[in-house]
């Protein structure tokens, strides 16, 4: 072999070997960080160290969450079928579509209040010592449920 095709087998073996770590960080490594809800409802109640009737009463109060969540992407959907025939159509009702957004923009801004009081009753349950670890760690839970940054 010339040094030429030794240095080509290196090369291919180097990228073979980048490709597999990089396949194993991906999905080994994620970090022991929940990514969808019923992770993160998991992982809260751990870090909580929710005692058998506090779990019954967050399970009861993730229940009520997702169904005052549903309705509220359901009114989204509702609220985004117009907005996009608005788009796709040759004239444009600027009233319309100023009304529309804003009704999207309401239903968005009830999204997040729904969120922010289920979270306070999240931390009623909780007695004092977990009411400070749920101060310290519901910026990471929030981080966990919201959206996940673009991709490179």
């Amino acid at each position: 072999m010339t040094n030429k095709t030794k240095f080509l087998y290196a090369v291919i073996i180097a990228l073979v070997l980048m490709n597999i770590g990089t396949l194993a960080f991906v999905f080994l490594n994620k970090g022991g960080k929940p990514n969808n809800p019923r992770q993160v409802s998991v992982w809260l109640t751990q870090q909580l160290q929710l005692n058998e009737q506090q779990q019954a009463q967050y399970e009861t109060l993730q229940e009520e969450h997702r169904a005052n969540m549903e309705a509220i992407h359901t009114q989204d959907r509702h609220l985004h079928d117009p907005y996009v025939k608005l788009m796709q159509g040759e004239a444009t009702d600027s009233v319309t579509v100023k009304i529309l957004a804003d009704s999207i923009a309401a239903n968005r801004l009830q999204t997040e209040l729904t969120t922010f009081y289920d979270f306070k009753k999240i931390r009623a349950i909780c007695n004092a010592e977990q009411q400070k670890k749920f101060d310290e760690i519901i910026g990471e839970a929030l981080r966990m449920m919201g959206p996940r940054p673009p991709r490179r």
